[in-house]
């Protein structure tokens, strides 16, 4: 297999595992192919969002209800806790994540961001994958010469 034949496609991936009647469940939460670098690091950005707003939605969350907005207990000891949306905000937040991730994805390196709280372990994952077009290479790959009659 050539390089010349190989194109690439960028795959990317959200996830969510925790614990289930004591055991570890992991739950694709999303997946998503392109051709292109930039619209999988606009996904992994849009995905973190999705998560962090389906944990804790701000209070003018178009979904959340008018009555239901501010019900929600807090407590102090849960302040000290690590929170996945916090987290996944913060690294939305950051000028400098898009970029990292777009060239990291560009010169072929995964991008992984991970975060933790009591809810679970929430992962955002884009790769690099080359991709053989079946009709290209079909058409380059060499001939079984056939035997000579005689």
């Amino acid at each position: 297999m050539t390089t010349d034949l190989t194109r690439c496609n960028y795959r990317a991936e959200v996830s969510a595992t925790g614990s289930v009647n004591g055991g570890p469940v992991r739950v694709a939460l999303g997946i998503f192919r392109t051709p292109y670098v930039g619209m999988a690091v606009g996904w992994l950005f849009a995905q973190a969002h999705r998560v962090a707003d389906g944990l804790d939605p701000g209070p003018d969350a178009h979904w959340v209800e008018p009555a239901q907005r501010g019900v929600l207990v807090t407590s102090p000891a849960l302040n000290e806790l690590p929170s996945v949306p916090a987290e996944l905000r913060a690294w939305c937040a950051d000028p400098a994540s898009r970029q990292v991730a777009y060239e990291r994805l560009r010169h072929g390196l995964p991008v992984t961001v991970s975060a933790t709280d009591h809810t679970g372990t929430y992962v955002l994952h884009a790769v690099r994958v080359g991709v053989v077009p079946p009709i290209r290479a079909y058409r380059r790959t060499p001939r079984i010469p056939r035997p000579a009659r005689t």
